[in-house]
């Protein structure tokens, strides 16, 4: 047991010499295993332990367990933390379930005493089976790759230095040692999805192969390092393909075209974490909701957890909460475009002319915010705005004409929506709807003379 330990404790560099370990111990088989292997090793690692208790009050033997805990801190000359909480009430407070409530006010005692004692470490005493457990019941809920890595030998300033020890080899080095510990009645109760797993599942899967538990462990080491990559590389993509709007998100389409589906499934699973906060509630399948809106037309949402929604946008997918009004500012006042030259809009971005004798070589079809005019062919002053009544665009090399409303209604432009749009305009011909199309009759031909080059560009962001 203790090398078994030591080598897990190297491997993952949990710990280092000097180091207080803030160890929590419950007074089950589990803990006591965790709390007597550490004040064993404690002089040979050179490290010294404080141990918090949390009584969560929900069982008759709570206060026992305590006690017990207490009286082997005192008798190993430890220093110890107990908290007391009436768990029941919590979990309504938080509206969620006794073990979720739980959990997290048992991470809350520990960092609490981690930061009042300057503790470097949290060790904490989740076993094999307890990551077994854990990708099974991620697998069942329809989990990507990060379920997969179950339970992280180290994550923050959190430890498990037990996480290649079975439940089996913990219950025999008690025995061995003679440490008494506590039962748990509940973990013996079918009424919770873990203890299903753990009695009815995990059994039958080591009669298939009695290494179930250990190649269950390899497969939650490599989907850790997966994640580590994977997650490296999403993060340098999301600085170039992703803008932040208010509390949202924002992934821009242009970025994301050619892009592994991969890395764009990883990328979005980060955007939807950043923005509800929290990843506990989101599932592999709200990633691929939110990617499917790629191929739907503007306007196009999805309900998502967290009371988060996506939209398909002109320039590609927002993720926000439902409540947010994430548009850009209507009524804004028309700004006078500088050719050549940039005009900045204010809390919008910035707009870029540029004129040029001949075509510059540039895939214009591909960029949704370059576009390029036939200068000679304009008449006034062109300003950015949002659009008014009597918006019209010529539609064909006739010079038919369409109304800027018909259009909305025609592309399926929401109506919430349609007020917000930009353009670029004279007094009320449009020649371009920015992110959209251009006034046919601006179109370069064989006799333009002098091209308008202009780029639209968000705050912060280049978007071609």
């Amino acid at each position: 047991m203790l090398e078994q330990v030591k080598r897990t404790i190297e491997e993952f560099h949990m710990i280092q010499p000097g180091d207080k370990i803030i160890t929590g111990v419950s007074g089950g088989a589990d803990s006591m295993c965790l709390f007597h292997v550490l004040l064993t090793l404690s002089e040979e690692l050179d490290i010294r332990l404080h141990v918090v208790h949390v009584n969560h009050l929900l069982r008759k033997e709570a206060g026992e367990e305590e006690e017990y805990v207490r009286t082997v801190c005192i008798q190993n000359g430890i220093p110890y933390t107990v908290f007391q909480r009436d768990i029941t009430a919590y979990a309504g407070e938080l509206g969620c379930s006794l073990e979720e409530a739980g959990r997290v006010y048992r991470y809350e005692c520990f960092e609490a005493v981690c930061r009042q004692e300057k503790g470097q470490r949290i060790a904490v005493a989740h076993h094999l089976n307890d990551r077994a457990e854990t990708l099974l019941f991620h697998a069942v809920r329809g989990t990507g790759m990060r379920g997969l890595g179950s339970i992280p030998a180290v994550r923050g300033r959190i430890i498990r230095p037990l996480l290649s020890v079975s439940r089996q080899e913990i219950e025999a080095y008690l025995a061995e040692k003679q440490i008494r510990y506590y039962q748990d009645a509940s973990n013996h109760s079918l009424d919770y999805t873990r203890n299903i797993l753990r009695h009815q599942v995990l059994p039958v899967l080591e009669q298939v192969n009695e290494k179930a538990l250990c190649h269950m462990g390899g497969l939650s080491d490599l989907a850790e390092e997966y994640w580590s990559y994977v997650e490296e590389q999403a993060e340098r993509l999301e600085q170039n393909a992703v803008i932040r709007c208010g509390d949202g998100m924002e992934l821009m389409q242009t970025a994301a075209e050619g892009q592994p589906k991969l890395l764009l499934r990883h990328l979005v699973y980060r955007m939807l974490v950043q923005t509800a906060g929290s990843a506990r509630d989101l599932a592999q399948e709200h990633v691929e909701q939110v990617l499917s809106l790629m191929n739907k037309p503007v306007g196009k949402r999805v309900a998502l957890p967290y009371e988060l929604c996506a939209i398909r946008r002109y320039q590609g997918i927002r993720i926000q909460m439902k409540t947010e009004d994430a548009r850009i500012p209507e009524g804004m006042t028309p700004v006078p475009v500088a050719i050549p030259g940039i005009t900045k809009l204010e809390h919008i971005g910035e707009v870029e002319c540029r004129l040029c004798s001949t075509v510059p070589k540039l895939e214009i079809s591909k960029k949704l915010y370059t576009e390029m005019l036939d200068y000679g062919k304009i008449n006034g002053t062109l300003c950015i705005r949002n659009p008014m009544p009597g918006d019209y665009f010529i539609v064909n090399g006739l010079g038919d004409r369409k109304k800027l409303s018909r259009f909305f209604i025609d592309n399926k432009i929401p109506r919430e929506e349609r007020a917000s749009v930009l353009v670029l305009a004279g007094e009320k011909q449009v020649y371009w709807i920015i992110g959209m199309r251009i006034s046919e009759d601006l179109k370069l031909t064989h006799e333009t003379e002098q091209v308008l080059q202009i780029e639209f560009r968000y705050e912060g962001e280049r978007n071609g």
